[in-house]
């Protein structure tokens, strides 16, 4: 909505940097800032040693992987939310609201996101498997003990069973990621329901 201004290239460029850095890299780095120089967050686990377990605890020990995984999924739909936005504003349809009167925002918000949340929704239920079992190497670097290590083990161990079984997992939830989509898309856009 606001291409070419200084908000514009300022998101764009934390998108390029964000789309740039290795998951692996970005982990470390804020390990050591935030996990060691600042000690404000734990460094590895899902909870503290010693201490009887919380959700407080819990939720504590999931800041820093939560953030490693939003920079690495983030930029890029932030990037394609932009470009499609930029898109729909080039519409016609677009150009008869403004005949009309309507305010930009609401053109943007009533008449624009509609469309441009429909492949945000394909997108984000594409993205379910890989927060699942895709998250090896955030897993492993901060010592969680979730599916990515154990499958990293399995693969290194030989165990044949174990790779099946997580390979099993991914496709049901790409199969269980397009179910939520395609029922999302109704709600977002009624018209969708009655297309034959």
């Amino acid at each position: 909505y606001k291409k070419g201004r200084l908000a514009d290239k300022l998101i764009d460029g934390f998108c390029s940097i964000g789309i740039a850095i290795p998951s692996f890299w970005l982990a470390m780095i804020v390990i050591y800032v935030f996990g060691y120089m600042l000690d404000l967050f734990p460094i590895l686990g899902m909870t503290t040693a010693g201490v009887e377990e919380s959700l407080a605890d819990k939720l504590h020990h999931l800041v820093l992987p939560g953030f490693v995984l939003m920079i690495a999924f983030l930029p890029e739909l932030t990037r394609y939310v932009r470009s499609s936005t930029i898109g729909q504003l080039s519409q016609d349809y677009v150009a008869v609201q403004r005949a009309y009167g309507e305010s930009d925002i609401t053109i943007v918000f009533r008449h624009v996101l509609r469309n441009v949340l429909l492949p945000i929704v394909t997108i984000a239920g594409m993205s379910l498997p890989i927060l699942v079992t895709g998250a090896i190497v955030t897993e492993t670097v901060f010592g969680w003990p979730g599916i990515g290590p154990y499958f990293v083990k399995a693969i290194q161990g030989f165990d044949y069973p174990v790779v099946m079984a997580v390979m099993l997992i991914s496709a049901a939830l790409v199969i269980i990621g397009n179910l939520l989509a395609d029922l999302l898309y109704v709600l977002i856009d009624p018209r969708i329901k009655e297309m034959r």
